[in-house]
């Protein structure tokens, strides 16, 4: 996927995040990550860029 963050929703977002880590994995089988926990991490992740975000334009004004 070539879009950025911000042309990305987070459905999108957590997908593309998800199924990387999930490929990933196959290179290291002996860490054995949910991917649950995967999803789980990809949502966090949506949601601390969302807040970095938005503390970055705060800064600018």
């Amino acid at each position: 996927m070539n879009k950025t963050l911000a042309e990305m929703q987070r459905k999108e977002f957590v997908y593309e995040c998800a199924s990387r880590a999930l490929a990933a994995s196959f290179s290291n089988p002996a860490a054995k990550p949910s991917i649950a926990s995967m999803v789980r991490d990809a949502d966090k992740l949506w949601e601390e860029l969302q807040e970095w975000e938005t503390l970055r334009q705060e800064s600018q004004l």
